[in-house]
C-alpha cells in the first residue's frame, strides 16, 4: 500500500508545490546593487552546472557540490538565490526518485536490510550500503546520497526526503528569512513530527515548531518561502493532535472528551514561557483554551471547538 503523503507530514506534497511557488525570488530582491566580478563569476558557473540539473543527475550533484564549496564567495543575494535554486532542483528530482523507490524490489530489499541492521539503529545510506548487494538498489541509494537526500520510513514504506541539515552550511551567507526557513525545515528532516499517524516528538517540541512557523510568517510575510512555510503549518495538530496522538481522550459512553494532561501541561508551559510583547495568534488561542478548560473540567466544549476551528481557518492554505 502506498504511503499517504500526509503521513509523511506533507513532505512530498509540499516539495512538489515548491517548484511552482518558488521558482524565482521576489522582485524586490533583484533590485539590489550589482555584485562584484568575482562573485558574479561564481554565480554564473553555478548557473552553468544547474542548466541541465533537472534532467541530469550528475549535473545536479555537481551543482550541489559547487555551491557547498563556493557559497562563501558570493553576495548574500546571490547566495540566497542559488540556495533556493538548489532546493527547487532537488524538489523536482525528489519526485522522480520517490517514484523509483516505491517499486516493490526496492521496498523489499530495504526492508530486509533494515531488519538485519536493527530497527533501533539510525537509518543511514552508509549502514544500508554495507549490507545491500543488489546493484540496482545500491546505485539508487548512492545517487540519493550524492543528491543530498536522506531516507525516512513510515507505515512500512521507505521514501526519500531532502536532508536540510546540510543546508545549515548556507545559513551564514543567505538572507535572514532563508536562514530561518532552513532551521524550520532541518528540524523536520532531522526528527519528523509524525510516524504512522502518531507524534514522535514531544508536545513541547510540537508547540515550539508550530510557533516557530507562525513567527516566520509574521516576520517575513514577503519571503520567497512564506507559502512553503504556510503549507507546512499544521494548526490542527496544535489544537487536536493527530489520529494516533489525539489531544483529547474519550472516556465515557456519552463521548465526553477531556484533554490529555500532558497536552494541557505543554500548553501551560508555552504560555508561561511567552516572551513579553510577542505577537502570536496561536498562543493567544492556547491561553483562551486553558481558561475555558479550567471552567469545563478539562472537557472539549462547543465553544472551544468554535474558537480553535476559526483560528485554524485563518491559517488555512488558499
Amino acid at each position: 500500500m502506498r504511503l499517504n503523503p500526509s503521513i509523511k507530514l506533507g513532505f512530498l506534497a509540499i516539495t512538489l508545490s515548491f517548484t511552482a511557488i518558488c521558482a524565482t525570488l521576489t522582485t524586490s530582491q533583484t533590485t539590489l546593487a550589482a555584485p562584484d566580478p568575482a562573485s558574479k563569476a561564481v554565480y554564473q558557473q553555478f548557473q552553468i552546472f544547474s542548466k541541465n540539473a533537472v534532467k541530469s543527475t550528475p549535473s545536479l550533484i555537481q551543482a550541489r557540490k559547487y555551491l557547498l564549496n563556493h557559497i562563501n564567495e558570493v553576495s548574500p543575494w546571490q547566495a540566497t538565490l542559488m540556495t533556493l535554486q538548489l532546493e527547487n532542483m532537488q524538489n523536482i528530482k525528489l519526485a522522480d526518485l520517490d517514484q523509483k523507490m516505491v517499486a516493490e524490489l526496492f521496498q523489499s530489499v530495504l526492508y530486509e536490510a533494515h531488519s538485519s541492521i536493527g530497527y533501533e539503529q539510525k537509518l543511514t545510506f552508509s549502514s544500508l550500503l554495507k549490507v545491500i548487494k543488489d546493484r540496482t538498489v545500491r546505485k539508487l541509494l548512492q545517487e540519493a546520497s550524492d543528491l543530498g537526500f536522506k531516507l525516512e520510513t513510515s507505515e512500512g514504506i521507505y521514501y526519500p526526503i531532502i536532508n536540510y541539515e546540510t543546508y545549515k552550511k548556507f545559513q551564514p551567507f543567505v538572507k535572514p528569512d532563508i536562514a530561518a526557513y532552513i532551521d524550520i525545515m532541518a528540524a523536520e528532516s532531522n526528527h519528523p513530527t509524525t510516524s504512522d499517524a502518531a507524534f514522535i516528538i514531544t508536545w513541547d517540541e510540537l508547540i515550539r515548531r508550530t510557533l516557530e512557523k507562525e513567527a516566520f510568517l509574521n516576520n517575513f510575510p514577503n519571503s520567497n518561502r512564506t507559502s512553503a512555510v504556510k503549507h507546512s503549518l499544521y494548526v490542527g495538530y496544535l489544537f487536536y493532535g493527530s489520529d494516533n496522538s489525539p489531544a483529547y481522550d474519550w472516556y465515557t459512553e456519552e463521548e465526553i472528551r477531556t484533554i490529555d494532561p500532558e497536552v494541557k501541561k505543554a500548553y501551560e508551559k508555552a504560555v508561561a514561557n511567552r516572551e513579553p510583547n510577542t505577537k502570536s495568534v496561536l498562543l493567544d488561542t492556547v491561553d483562551k483554551i486553558l481558561h475555558l478548560l479550567d471552567k469545563s473540567n478539562d472537557e472539549l466544549t462547543p465553544e472551544i471547538k468554535e474558537i480553535t476551528d476559526h483560528v485554524e481557518s485563518l491559517f488555512a492554505n488558499d
